[in-house]
């Protein structure tokens, strides 16, 4: 039978525990259980937007998918969205690192590499939000409405290379998603932060999301790039729903301590 400290050091132990080890303080109760909700929330989130999102043509195919986007009523509308969703699970990774690198050693390096790739993630992705929900569709607007054989050629251009920089956004994105998932994957499978199968999990999708990522940025929207991303896109579903019920639960920490009554 497990004893009192060894039920801590499996599930990751307090926060005051762990503080004590690092000289850090990590999330509380209420900042876990939003994380959870957070997480479920930015995956649901995503899953709709994909499904709003256009995407008929093959995106490697710049005139056909042009067009398609001129007729979208909802582009910008859509890639805020997904940005929202992103930003949401990103706030979820952003806590399992904070339960990593309270501790010494290396888990508290992968989760601290873990951590900072998430912000770095975020970041990105919301700049390839911007050039794609509305730079790009703006781009298009004007190659589209253009009428003068030059003028139309010339906004075609420009919108190949705003194209160009979304496809780079979209790789460096995905690789920093992959390398988060992996340090944290290997952090809650050396540290026993959740779960272990959630951590093989993380770290499997976080190898496949860095696969993606190269090809992506060596071949844009390939057939081949989301091939190869669809197997880690749905094992970070999985690992985000895996880890919101313990998240949720948080029964290794103590609920905060009643504020004095001041009156």
């Amino acid at each position: 039978m497990a004893t009192r400290s060894d039920s801590a050091h499996v599930h990751g132990g307090s926060s005051a525990t762990e503080a004590g080890r690092s000289g850090l303080a990590g999330p509380d109760r209420s900042m876990v259980r939003f994380a959870a909700a957070a997480g479920v929330a930015g995956i649901l989130l995503e899953v709709v937007m994909d499904q709003l999102h256009p995407a008929k043509s093959p995106p490697n195919d710049s005139v056909a998918a042009f067009l398609e986007y001129s007729r979208s009523s909802t582009w910008t509308a859509v890639h805020i969205g997904q940005f929202a969703g992103a930003f949401l699970v990103s706030l979820m990774l952003l806590t399992v690192a904070r339960l990593g690198a309270v501790r010494r050693g290396v888990v508290g390096v992968l989760a601290t590499v873990g951590g900072v790739a998430a912000l770095l993630y975020a970041a990105v992705f919301a700049v390839q939000m911007a050039v794609d929900g509305v730079a790009l569709k703006g781009a298009v607007h004007r190659w589209v409405t253009a009428t003068g054989a030059a003028d139309k050629e010339a906004a075609f251009l420009t919108a190949s290379a705003v194209r160009d920089l979304e496809k780079g956004l979209g790789g460096f994105f995905q690789m920093l998603g992959g390398i988060s998932l992996l340090a944290l994957g290997l952090s809650i499978v050396v540290g026993r932060l959740l779960p272990r199968w959630t951590g093989w999990v993380a770290s499997v999708a976080g190898a496949g999301l860095v696969a993606g990522g190269v090809l992506t940025a060596h071949t844009g929207f390939s057939s081949t790039a989301s091939a190869v991303l669809l197997g880690p896109s749905l094992l970070l579903l999985v690992f985000v729903l895996g880890v919101s019920v313990p998240l949720w639960r948080a029964r290794w920490l103590s609920p905060e301590p009643p504020r004095p009554d001041r009156r």
